[in-house]
């Protein structure tokens, strides 16, 4: 059972098991030929085979996220009050496209950055994202005003805003993109305790996970390395840099069955500290959502994780609004 079972073509929310049959299920390259030619508007694939294939297997039953339906669930975003232009939008809202359009410096993986995806996808804004290898230094550091390897990064038209919930802010009360949209955080105390009550199984079932699973910052084998070495599981035993963390990686992937059961005891708890499927909080969408939703992402990528239906129906409806993919296609 994982995060994916619920990712059908059916109205409900719920989790339910999927069953695809051999002759519906793709190899990764037959997947990267038809994603290929979709884009592409119907370009010919020169292998006939292959393409005769996809044609038969692209069945509705295949999994996929519901995006197209969450207009109909009230899902869209709050419409632009500046400028609008005619590029279309997931739902029915248009992009709000600023003059210059901003440069977010980002990793897939990191929860830091999602929250900065998250208020440019919730209000709606056009702009340019931008992955950085992970052992990349020199993009961030010359960016950074203290000249540290440390991301998010926004190049807003030559100002640099750094610090993810500085950027949420100034881009949430800048003008230029309408009225705030965003309530102060509530001070949540219940789920800042279970976040780090789950701190050290969240190190040890993610971490190993990121580096395994195609994300664009770890796109060559010099940038998993650089992870891997800047951030062991256990401090207390290794010290960034110290070869032992390989091997505390590959023991951690072989312990994974007893934390994913330690993870599913307690991610039980998280279904009575959801409001609704709107916001976390009561009251309305606030700083709650962005650190909520930033974090529970993560969870998405570990196969085997049982996710209340309160949790899926959160994480589905935030990764619409936001146009921040869930990680559960992908979960190892």
């Amino acid at each position: 059972p994982g995060f994916g079972q619920f990712l059908t073509t059916e109205k409900s929310y719920l989790p339910s098991p999927v069953s695809i049959p051999p002759s519906m299920r793709f190899s990764a390259q037959s997947l990267a030929v038809a994603a290929a030619c979709i884009i592409a508007g119907g370009v010919l694939m020169s292998n006939a085979n292959l393409g005769s294939a996809v044609r038969a297997r692209a069945a509705p039953k295949v999994a996929v996220f519901r995006r197209p339906q969450a207009a109909s669930r009230g899902l869209g975003r709050m419409q632009p009050s500046a400028q609008i232009t005619g590029l279309q939008h997931v739902g029915t809202t248009n992009w709000m496209v600023p003059q210059v359009l901003p440069k977010v410096y980002v990793y897939d993986h990191c929860p830091f950055c999602v929250r900065v995806r998250m208020i440019y996808g919730l209000k709606g804004i056009r702009h340019d994202l931008i992955w950085l290898q992970n052992d990349d230094k020199q993009t961030p550091m010359s960016m950074h005003p203290q000249q540290k390897k440390v991301l998010p990064i926004v190049d807003d038209g030559g100002r640099i805003l750094i610090e993810s919930l500085d950027i949420v802010k100034a881009v949430d009360e800048d003008p230029r993109y309408g009225s705030p949209i965003l309530r102060p955080a509530t001070g949540r105390k219940d789920i800042d305790e279970w976040v780090k009550s789950t701190k050290a199984l969240m190190a040890g079932l993610s971490r190993p996970r990121y580096v395994m699973t195609y994300l664009p910052e770890f796109a060559f084998q010099s940038a998993k390395d650089a992870f891997i070495l800047n951030h062991p599981i256990d401090k207390s035993k290794f010290s960034k840099g110290d070869p032992g963390i390989f091997e505390e990686y590959r023991e951690a992937l072989m312990r994974s069955d007893e934390m994913i059961s330690a993870v599913n005891e307690k991610i039980r708890e998280v279904e009575d500290m959801i409001y609704s499927p709107d916001h976390v909080s009561p009251g309305g969408l606030s700083y709650d959502d962005i650190t909520f939703f930033a974090r529970f992402r993560g969870f998405t990528l570990i196969k085997g994780v049982q996710f209340g239906p309160k949790l899926v129906q959160y994480l589905e409806n935030m990764s619409a609004k936001t146009e921040v993919p869930l990680l559960n296609t992908i979960a190892i």
